[in-house]
């Protein structure tokens, strides 16, 4: 009767054990369950996103009326139309100059002055955002490209640059310093592949 009890004792001692164990495992399964659930509600809904613009971002101008924010998204400049970037115009002698590079150096400046936003309007056919954009001391860049005389208005763009652009026209600024192909023109005589 003694040995049976002490037999019982150790079998008892030894479920307790082995309950604690299972409990510890379980538990600490739960707990890795419950950290991994966490990291993928943090992941999903907890994620800021930071803006493409501001004085700190990371704009890229890809020819005289597209830019490219940090984030990979295109911008097309509303109302405008800049050379394409390996077009050339003709100075009044006739002598060809890179009036496309031109265009992109220009843009390209006038986003360095930093502080770049845009306001969106439309997707183009290329899924490009089309938009009204500014930088530091350029509340409008679309219409500095037009004064400057490095880009045209649209047909259906913004009417309030067509003066702009016969003033340019008529200091001979930028492009209209000799003669020039439309860029729609040029880009219907000078497809890209894949379009």
């Amino acid at each position: 009767m003694w040995g049976s009890a002490v037999g019982s004792d150790n079998s008892a001692k030894e479920d307790r054990k082995l309950s604690r164990q299972l409990a510890q495992v379980l538990g600490k399964v739960i707990a890795l369950v419950l950290i991994v659930v966490m990291v993928v509600l943090v992941e999903r809904y907890c994620q800021v996103a930071v803006s493409p613009f501001g004085p700190d971002a990371k704009i890229i101008a890809i020819d005289g009326d597209s830019l490219r924010a940090e984030d990979g998204v295109e911008y097309r400049l509303f109302g405008i139309d800049a050379p394409e970037l390996h077009q050339s115009c003709n100075e009044v002698n006739g002598k060809s100059w890179q009036c496309g590079r031109a265009a992109k150096a220009k843009l390209t400046a006038i986003i360095n002055r930093g502080n770049v936003t845009c306001e969106a309007r439309a997707k183009d056919r290329f899924g490009r955002i089309v938009a009204v954009c500014s930088a530091e001391g350029v509340p409008d860049v679309g219409e500095a490209m037009v004064r400057d005389g490095y880009a045209v208005v649209l047909g259906f763009g913004r009417s309030d640059y067509q003066e702009l652009q016969d003033e340019a026209e008529a200091a001979k600024r930028g492009i209209w310093r000799g003669s020039f192909e439309r860029p729609a023109d040029w880009r219907a005589a000078n497809p890209r592949g894949g379009d």
